[in-house]
């Protein structure tokens, strides 16, 4: 038979163990919890630029790589560059005249004079017609066509006659809207003929702060890279190219701003 006071120490003991075991829970609980709390926190997705630049080895341009949403945010539109065979033209300034000092109209008489030196004057074909382009600016302006002609009675005011010659102009249309002295463009065909150029949409162009052009090329999907170009002349919504891209490859005809503004940091 146990006695009382054993009794009691080993429910003393039991109780004391319990305690222990409780106090061990609540610690190891209480551990646990702080490991989770200075555990170190997931690292957040790296943020996704909508544009990068790449450098090209041996240019002063780099390529510019886009997101398929920034793509589609700025609505790049691309045309392909084709090839077509045309009458190499000049483009001149020119001035309104009128011979027998009257003023222009319709019904009367109105003449262009146009000064070239005296190389371009004999690549000019006289024998085409040759068109006149009202220096208003405005891309619907209407043109006029005009031949070459002998006018008599004209003062010829040029000091030094080896470095530049007169050609005059008649307007072959009867209704015109020009003013003597005013300053117009002149679009000569050459003498040279029929040539090859390349043709892209005007909209492709970008021009820098000093005359440079450019079109961005886009060599393969979300890249694009700038380019050179020379023009030889633009006719409406068309350039004609002396120098450029390949024909067949992809311009850029929207989004050309936005790709300058991504590569260069300015905005056009």
């Amino acid at each position: 038979m146990i006695k009382s006071s054993s009794l009691f120490e080993v429910m003393r003991k039991d109780a004391d163990m319990k305690t222990l075991f409780l106090r061990f829970v609540i610690f190891a609980a209480l551990t646990s919890v702080a490991l989770v709390g200075c555990s170190p926190k997931a690292t957040a997705s790296e943020k996704v630029l909508p544009a990068t630049l790449e450098e090209i080895e041996g240019s002063e341009f780099k390529r510019v790589v886009l997101t398929e949403k920034a793509a589609g945010r700025i609505s790049i539109q691309t045309a392909m560059v084709d090839e077509a065979t045309v009458d190499r033209k000049l483009r001149v300034a020119g001035e309104v005249i009128s011979p027998m000092s009257t003023g222009t109209g319709a019904n009367a008489p109105a003449y262009i004079r146009v000064r070239l030196t005296a190389g371009g004057a004999q690549e000019v074909d006289r024998a085409k017609q040759a068109f006149i382009i009202p220096l208003t600016g405005a891309a619907d302006a209407k043109s006029y066509s005009a031949k070459s002609v002998l006018v008599e009675g004209l003062v010829d005011d040029i000091e030094d006659e080896d470095d530049l010659d007169d050609l005059y102009l008649e307007i072959e249309d009867d209704d015109y809207d020009l003013t003597v002295g005013e300053r117009v463009f002149v679009d000569f065909s050459l003498a040279s003929g029929q040539v090859q150029r390349m043709v892209i949409p005007y909209s492709a162009v970008i021009y820098g702060v000093n005359g440079e052009t450019w079109v961005y090329i886009n060599p393969e999907p979300l890249v694009y890279v700038r380019q050179p170009i020379v023009i030889d002349y633009i006719d409406g919504d068309q350039v004609y190219l002396v120098e450029g891209p390949e024909t067949g490859s992809t311009v850029v005809t929207m989004g050309v701003a936005e790709l300058f503004g991504a590569e260069t940091g300015v905005s056009k």
